[in-house]
């Protein structure tokens, strides 16, 4: 019984999320995007594990550094991450403003350089199948793109 309630109340948060994202409607992807910067990224950031990358960025204004987990993924000597909520959110403009921003995964810290924003068509041979198919599934139009510095692993 218990099972069964948990399984219908995942199935209907599930397609609140992709109507949300796919709406693109604004008020509802803010209280997500709050919602994961308060509650969810802090978990994230502790739990880790080898799907998430770490954005280790600075403030735009403020000159603070802000630390965000991401989707990303690796090809070659690129990393693609994954835009759901679009390229209007604080770490992607601080990443673009900043010319890059430190990327860490599995322990292992990558200079990551020259972002930009590249449409999902552009970015879709260098990731995943299963990402391309989640992300046509929540309707996401767009990635960023860094290239990894000379020297790999940063300071």
């Amino acid at each position: 019984m218990f099972g069964g309630v948990v399984l219908v109340v995942d199935t209907v948060f599930t397609v609140i999320r992709v109507v949300v994202w796919r709406s693109r409607w604004k008020p509802a992807l803010t209280a997500l995007r709050r919602y994961n910067k308060v509650v969810l990224n802090p978990v994230i950031l502790k739990r880790g594990g080898k799907t998430v990358t770490a954005v280790h960025h600075v403030g735009r204004t403020s000159g603070w550094p802000y630390v965000t987990p991401v989707w990303a993924e690796r090809s070659g000597q690129s990393f693609f991450i994954h835009l759901p909520y679009g390229t209007d959110v604080d770490w992607c403009r601080n990443v673009l403003a900043g010319g890059g921003c430190v990327l860490e995964r599995e322990g292992v810290r990558y200079d990551a350089v020259a972002p930009v924003i590249v449409p999902a068509a552009e970015a879709e041979p260098h990731v995943s199948s299963a990402s391309r198919r989640m992300h046509r599934l929540f309707g996401v139009e767009s990635y960023l793109r860094l290239d990894i510095a000379p020297g790999v692993q940063a300071d």
